[in-house]
């Protein structure tokens, strides 16, 4: 039960950092050029779009979460649970992005909700 939780933080403190890189990646501006002139394009860009930062932490934090989960419940259990990060991503992206939800998108992700269910009651 509680490695069960903790999958559940560590995925949505993912998908928030996921939505935060997307917004910031949608504010970017940058070139493709050489690699040292498009690294130090996205450094300035990082100072710039504070939701870029904000998107890492949630990231790392989520990974804390992710490796206390591994530590708490068994590998196939907790693998198999993050999945559900497929479910967060799509609705977070329709609300937070207005990114429209298809028969394709909806049904992938019904599929991988049943497949979680069912491994599950294995």
């Amino acid at each position: 039960m509680k490695a069960l939780f903790l999958v559940f933080i560590a995925e949505g403190l993912m998908t928030t950092g996921q939505i935060c890189f997307k917004k910031g990646a949608n504010r970017l501006n940058i070139e493709k050029t050489t690699l040292p002139a498009w690294i130090i394009q996205l450094l300035k860009c990082l100072a710039c779009y504070p939701v870029l930062w904000l998107g890492a932490l949630t990231m790392v934090a989520g990974l804390g979460f992710w490796l206390w989960a591994l530590d708490s419940g068994d590998l196939n259990f907790v693998y198999l649970l993050g999945s559900i990060q497929y479910v967060f991503a799509l609705f977070a992206a329709h609300f937070f992005l207005q990114e429209k939800i298809d028969m394709p998108k909806l049904t992938g992700t019904l599929l991988i909700t049943l497949g979680i269910i069912l491994t599950m009651l294995s």
